[in-house]
Formats: C-alpha cells, structure tokens, sequence
C-alpha cells in the first residue's frame, strides 16, 4: 500500500470520527512560507493531517507543485475539522504559494486569502505578516504593484509591532521589489539594505540570499559596482550556507557579468567554476546552457575561439532542445559573429 493509500484510509477514518464527535462539520514557496511547527494536540487524526502536509512537502520539492496542491488541500481540511485553524491556514499558505508559481492566481487568490482569514480570526500576528506578503507578491508578479505595495506595507506595520526580525525582513524586501520594479532605485537599495539586516538578525539564509542578491542588482543598476560586488558575494556566501544552488547561481551570474565586464579574467573563471560545478555533469537544463554561455564568452575574452566555438555549439544544442527561443537566438548571434 503507497503513502497516498495510506493516508486515504487516514482520511476516511477521520471523516467516520468527525462524524459521530461534531455531527455539525460533516487552499510561497519560497522563503515566504511560515514554516512554524504545529503545536496542536497530537492524535491518530493529527498524524493524518500531518503526514498529508508532509507529503506535500515532499512532492514540492521534487518540483510537482500540482501534486503538493492537492495534498496540502487535504491537509488544511482535516485540520479545518479539527478546528486547529492556525494550521489550516499554513496549509493555505502553502497552496496559494505553489498555485501562485502554477500562474493559477484566481485559485491562488482564494487560498492566500483563507490563509489570511484564518491568521486574523486567531489573532496570529505572524501568520498575518506572511499572509499579507504572500498575497502582495500574488499581486506584484501579476503587475498589481499598487495592491502588492499596500499589502507590504501592512505586513510591515504588523511585523514592527511584533518586532520579529524574519517577518520585517521579508517586508521590507517585498517593499525593495516593488520600489524597483517602479524605477525607485535609491528608495529600493535603501529598504534591501534594511531587510539584509534583520534577515542576518534572524538567521534567515535563504532570505539573506535572495535581498542580497536583488540588491546587487540595483547597485548595478545605479552603477555601483564595488558594492554589487559585495552584495552578490554576501548572496552567495549566505546561498552556500542555506545550500540553496539556485541562489547561488544568481549571485554567480551577478558577479560574472561584472568581471567579465571589465575584462577581469582571472576572477571570474574562479566564479565560473563555480557555476559549472552547480550546473554541469547533470540532466541538460536551462542553466547548463547559460553556463556555456557564460563557458563562450569567457573563451572569447580570452582569445580562444575554438572552444568559445564549441561552447556556444553546446549551448544552442541545449537551448534548442528546450525550445527557448530567446536563448536560442543569443547563440545564433554569438556563433555568427564569431
């Protein structure tokens, strides 16, 4: 019998319990979940709820995000039953995350709202902070920037209150993203400088990564390099120790455009390893195509158009493959100007 099977017996021996106990009850993935343990009573039917939980987990790691919807939902309805509505709403939580990425956003919508519901009604401050930014993101990857604003900056009012250095400084990296998706670039490194301060408080790696990372990108943006130079390798320091390998290749990618840039060799084959050592010696994907990308241009620089030659090859090979069009066309560009 498969851990599903299992689960469903769980389920179904609930629903018989719940029927005679309460005859009147016959959904980010990313580092924005609030992961916090479940402190209800524990019990045959908690077990149940939990193991759907876990399985969900599980599936979201191994990338089937429609999967882990569905065991989540499963989760947040026994928990529901159980009137443990705090956990319902994490289950929530994680299914308006993962339905968000699906780009299924009315569905996404009405989870992330529940999970906020559920956070007010049981005066959960903290679940209030992650649900509002959890739906403001929701809003900003869908363009919504007023509505992603006003959520973030809700979040932010509660998150100072409670003075919880993780839940300021998710916000105030929320709030860094949409200040420079509007072209506010000194507003946004101002606030990811804030987040990148509370998230080290915090011990948030993943999170340090990511507003490190992004405020990289604004620095280079406003032309300061020096010190997108240290945002990036404070990224990838922070994206080593949360072993977090898709950070990591940010942060990498951050800083190969700025040394190759200025022509700086020596250094950036040290970042290129890097990224080889990530991305290379693996099913063929997006990434190790950017990496011969990266592999190309580097051997370029470097005079050796041979190998910058069989590396682009490689590159387009992938890239086809995978049928991505704008990269495709980067590599037919490269090798023709070869």
């Amino acid at each position: 019998m498969n851990h599903r099977q299992q689960l469903g017996l769980g389920l179904l021996a609930l629903v018989l319990w719940v029927g005679q106990a309460m005859p009147g009850l016959a959904a980010n993935l990313d580092e924005q979940l609030d992961l916090r343990p479940n402190n209800a009573t524990r019990g045959q039917s908690r077990d149940v709820a939990d193991g759907w939980m876990q399985l969900g987990n599980e599936q979201l790691a191994e990338g089937n995000l429609a999967a882990a919807t569905e065991s989540w939902a499963e989760a947040a309805e026994i928990y529901r039953l159980l009137g443990d509505t705090q956990s319902a709403g994490r289950a929530y939580g994680s299914m308006g995350a993962a339905l968000g990425r699906l780009g299924r956003y009315p569905e996404a919508e009405r989870a992330l709202v529940l999970r906020l519901g559920t956070a007010r009604d049981n005066g959960d401050r903290l679940g209030q902070v992650y649900g509002l930014n959890n739906l403001g993101n929701l809003y900003t990857n869908q363009g919504r920037l007023l509505e992603g604003q006003a959520h973030f900056e809700a979040a932010l009012q509660i998150a100072r209150a409670i003075g919880d250095p993780r839940a300021l400084g998710v916000s105030l990296s929320n709030l860094g993203r949409v200040a420079t998706q509007r072209g506010e670039l000194a507003e946004a490194a101002r606030l990811l400088e804030a987040a990148i301060n509370y998230r080290i408080l915090a011990s948030d790696y993943v999170g340090e990564a990511h507003s490190s990372n992004s405020l990289g990108d604004v620095y280079v943006a406003l032309g300061r390099e020096s010190s997108a130079i240290v945002a990036y390798r404070v990224g990838l320091r922070a994206g080593i120790d949360a072993d977090d390998g898709p950070l990591q290749i940010r942060a990498l990618d951050g800083l190969l455009g700025i040394y190759l840039g200025r022509g700086n060799l020596a250094i950036a084959r040290g970042y290129l390893d890097q990224r080889a050592a990530l991305t290379l010696g693996t099913a063929a994907n997006l990434e190790t195509a950017v990496t011969y990308r990266w592999l190309g241009d580097y051997y370029l620089l470097t005079e050796d158009r041979d190998t910058a030659h069989r590396a682009f090859t490689r590159g387009l090979i992938i890239a086809r493959d995978l049928q991505h069009k704008t990269l495709e066309a980067e590599f037919v560009n490269r090798l023709l100007a070869l």
